[in-house]
Parts: C-alpha cells; sequence; structure tokens
C-alpha cells in the first residue's frame, strides 16, 4: 500500500517510513491481548489442579473448562474480525480489554462449574476480539522493515504473558484452598495496565482511507508520523479498498476475491502448530507427573520460560532467514521432539524436562508467524477477517484437543497421546511446504496481491 509523502525531497511510503517512538508505542501497546491471553492459560495450567478438588469437578468438566477459552476466541475472532473491518480498530481497541478486565474479576466470586465455564467462554471472546483487531493495526501502522518483528513480537507478548502466569501461580499457591480463585482473578492487574496504555491510539490511516475518510487518514499520518499524504494516493486507496463487504459479509467476500488458499494454508498451519501445543501446555503438570517428574509445577514454569526463548529467536530470525524458511524448520524440529517424548525409554526426569522444553521452544519460535502470515496475505479492506478467520480455526483445533487431551490420556496413556500430536505436526510440515509463501521484502499490497 502506497502512501506517498509529499513534503519530502523524494516519495517516501508508509511501508518505507522511518521507525519512530510511535511506531515502538504500537508494538508494546498491541502486545496487551496476547499477553493477557497468556497469561490466562497459562495460569489456569497451575490452578486446574486446585480447581478441580474445590469444584467437584469430573474428567467432562475438567475438559470442557480448559476449553471454554479456547471456544471462546474462536467466537472472537470469527465474529469481530468482520466487524472490526467493518466499523474500524480503534474502538474494538479499548472495548474487548474493558470486557476483559470485569469478567477476570469475577472468576474470583464462583461457587459453581457452569459459572466458572460462562466466564472464561466470554474473557476468550475478549481475546478473540483482540487478535484481528491489534494485529490488524499493527500491520497498518508500522513500516514494512518494521512489520515481521513487531507481528511476531505480539506472539512473543502471549509468551511472556503464559510464562509470568506459571511464577505468579507457582508463588500464590501458599495462600491455600482459594488460592486458585487469586490465580485467575489476578489476569485483571495487567489487563488493567494495557487497557490505559491504549488511550490515545488513532484510527488506522489505510483503513479510514478504505472507507473514504481523507482528511481524517491525512490528520493522522502528518500527526502521528509526521508525514503529508497526498490526496491522489489516499483517493487510489479508497477506490482500491472500497470493495469489501460490511460486517459479516466479508466472510463470503474473503473467498468470492480468491483469497481462499491463503485463508485454507493460515488455518492449517496455525491449527497444527496450537492443537498439540496448548493441549500438552493445559495439562503439562499433569503429563510431566505421568512421566515421573518430581516438582511439575517448578518444572512447567522452568520449560515455559525456555519457549519465550524461542520466540525470540523467531523474532530475530523472521527478518533473516525469510517467513517460509521459519515455519518448516520450526515443524521439523517440533516433530523430533515430539516423536523422541513417544517412542523414547524415557528414564531421567531431566531427558523428559529437556525433551518438552524443546518441542515448547521451537513451536514459539515458529509460532510468530500465526500474526505474520495472516496480517501479510490479506488487503486492509479484508485484514480483520483474514486474521479473525485464522484466529477462529486455530481454536478450533486448540479447544479439541484440550478438551479431548484427559480423555484420550485415559484410554491411550501419555504416550499414546502424543503420538496424535506428532500426526498433526506432520501435516503442518506437509502443508507449509506446498503453500508456504515468502514475504519478508514484500510491501503490504505486493503480499495481498500474490495471494
Amino acid at each position: 500500500m502506497s502512501l506517498t509523502s509529499s513534503t519530502t525531497g523524494g516519495a517516501s511510503s508508509l511501508d518505507d517510513a522511518p521507525v519512530s517512538s510511535f511506531h515502538r508505542r504500537i508494538m508494546v501497546v498491541a502486545m496487551g491481548g496476547p499477553f493477557c491471553d497468556g497469561y490466562l492459560l497459562g495460569v489456569m495450567g497451575v490452578a486446574l489442579g486446585l480447581i478441580t478438588p474445590a469444584l467437584a469437578l469430573d474428567t467432562l468438566w475438567t475438559g470442557l473448562i480448559a476449553a471454554s477459552v479456547l471456544v471462546g476466541v474462536f467466537i472472537g475472532g470469527a465474529v469481530f474480525g468482520p466487524i472490526t473491518d467493518r466499523v474500524g480498530r480503534h474502538l474494538m481497541y479499548v472495548l474487548n480489554l474493558a470486557t476483559f478486565v470485569v469478567f477476570s474479576a469475577l472468576q474470583f466470586f464462583v461457587t459453581e462449574a457452569w459459572q466458572l465455564l460462562v466466564l472464561r467462554l466470554l474473557i476468550g471472546i475478549a481475546i478473540g476480539a483482540d487478535y484481528p483487531i491489534a494485529s490488524a493495526l499493527t500491520t497498518e501502522l508500522v513500516p514494512r522493515r518494521m512489520r515481521g518483528p513487531a507481528l511476531s513480537g505480539l506472539v512473543l507478548a502471549w509468551w511472556v504473558g503464559y510464562g509470568v502466569s506459571y511464577w505468579v501461580g507457582w508463588a500464590l499457591t501458599g495462600l491455600g484452598d482459594d488460592s486458585w480463585r487469586w490465580m485467575l482473578a489476578s489476569g485483571t492487574v495487567p489487563a488493567l495496565i494495557f487497557l490505559f496504555m491504549r488511550a490515545g491510539i488513532p484510527e488506522s490511516p489505510r483503513w479510514l482511507a478504505s472507507r473514504g475518510r481523507m482528511d481524517e487518514a491525512k490528520a493522522v499520518v502528518r500527526k502521528h508520523l509526521g508525514q503529508e499524504v497526498s490526496d491522489e494516493e489516499l483517493l487510489a486507496e479508497g477506490r482500491q479498498e472500497q470493495r469489501g463487504g460490511s460486517g459479516l459479509g466479508n466472510l463470503v467476500e474473503i473467498f468470492k476475491r480468491g483469497y481462499t488458499v491463503p485463508v485454507v494454508f493460515c488455518s492449517v498451519f496455525w491449527i497444527c502448530q496450537v492443537a498439540p501445543a496448548f493441549a500438552v501446555r493445559s495439562f503439562q503438570p499433569q503429563m510431566l507427573s505421568a512421566f515421573g517428574v518430581g516438582s511439575t509445577y517448578g518444572a512447567s514454569a522452568l520449560i515455559t520460560t525456555i519457549a519465550v526463548a524461542g520466540i525470540g529467536l523467531g523474532l530475530v530470525v523472521v527478518n533473516r532467514i525469510g517467513r517460509r524458511s521459519l515455519l518448516i524448520s520450526s515443524f521439523v524440529c517440533i516433530n523430533v521432539s515430539l516423536i523422541a517424548l513417544a517412542v523414547l525409554p524415557l528414564h531421567w526426569a531431566f531427558m523428559v524436562v529437556a525433551l518438552f522444553a524443546a518441542f515448547q521452544f521451537f513451536e514459539a519460535a515458529g509460532s510468530g508467524l500465526q500474526f505474520v502470515y495472516p496480517s501479510e496475505l490479506f488487503p486492509t479492506d479484508l485484514r480483520a477477517t483474514g486474521v479473525g478467520i485464522a484466529t477462529a480455526m486455530s481454536r478450533v483445533g486448540s479447544a479439541t484437543s484440550t478438551f479431548l487431551l484427559p480423555i484420550a490420556a485415559e484410554d491411550l496413556g501419555v504416550r499414546g497421546t502424543l503420538g496424535i500430536a506428532v500426526a498433526i505436526t506432520l501435516v503442518g510440515l506437509v502443508v507449509s511446504y506446498f503453500l508456504a509463501p515468502e514475504t519478508k521484502d514484500l510491501g503490504l499490497t505486493e503480499a495481498s496481491s500474490r495471494s
């Protein structure tokens, strides 16, 4: 997309704008939703063992509560992605985190399993709405050289939130039988912090131009980026992008416009990353215990900390080796780790912990592409819709695997369940090999036009 400056010596597009403090602020603030999502899911991994006796959960309820937030993310991504493309990024950017704050706090007061299920579902919807909003706004406001690291940084924020939650949850276990209440409600704190940080973030000028609101788009660029945008470029932008549908109509429009392959690719590789990963992370202490590892909460916190280094590696190399190479190599390493866990006779706890850590490290390294690819492969008027669809489909896989894992483990054992994870990640490897494009050197218009 080319919004050109008319005040500098030569043409300067938003894709090639110099990195500024405003761009860095956008990147940091956008991390709020993924951080809260990671925190929400991670702290449940610690709290679930305490919630089970407190609320008298059986296997069915345990699976339902663990998967409920993922079902909510599916709903939030599928519904609010298209809505975000219709009403804009800014309004939804604040409302969804405010919702998260309220429902997170209410978790402290639950007395029945169904109450916790409903609250986790509603929290998931708020988080699911944030994914297409934050990724679209980040993609449309940061320059090309920053786009890969900035979008990978959203997943880094998820991992930091996930890792922090394990250490906080572990620390709160000393509060007694009700410590799980404090664990779940503690997610209110980071959500409030990021909610206040989002004050003053502007609407995307690319989205404003796509709706014909040229004066507002020019004002945003002038105020926050220090550029003057030509009328010709904004008018061209408006004519180019006004083809989209309205609201949920974008779900049809995205296929009518020829974006079926990007939808399939983004959905499948994302599912194959998160389906085994979310299931393992949700029940990691229990799985480590099945392998004979003591101090499972401490081991889980250590594994999660190592995983954060994995997404850090992905963030560093995403613009160097490229999107395609990173995705394929990460799937190869994930498969090796899972196969080793499923078939090798592991007699030492440190080997079990090392292999779980390797699995999470390499899954994390490739997971940054979950925001990069969908954000780059769809045009402005369909970007939030595309991200929302991919997010929703990924959560179908993760919710299903999380719900079924405790049931499958009873029938197949931990190793048999890990064998299923191997099959899923092999599908991801094959699909990535045949469908993953390379977009690291392309502008947004080029990347989406090649889809």
